[in-house]
């Protein structure tokens, strides 16, 4: 899934959940936001920072979306985590 894929998949749970699951869903969204608009503008440090402050899942989400985008060896070297 691409990463905008995830943004967009996201951000449609956060209209069906329940206000408290909603905001949850939106945060979700605005970081993976944020870590796109880094890997773009090729700030490749504060994408990293923000993707390790991330929840354990959100933070799977995002770098195997990152993978499936630029592939499992651009995450390796690039952004520092292994894709099995």
């Amino acid at each position: 899934m691409s990463i905008q894929k995830l943004i967009d998949q996201t951000f449609s749970y956060s209209l069906e959940a329940p206000m408290d699951l909603a905001d949850m869903y939106l945060a979700d969204t605005a970081d993976f936001q944020a870590v796109q608009r880094m890997i773009n503008e090729n700030d490749i440090d504060g994408a990293v920072a923000k993707i390790d402050r991330m929840d354990t899942s959100p933070r799977e989400q995002i770098i195997l979306a990152i993978a499936d985008e630029y592939g499992n060896g651009y995450v390796e070297t690039v952004i520092g985590y292994e894709v099995a």
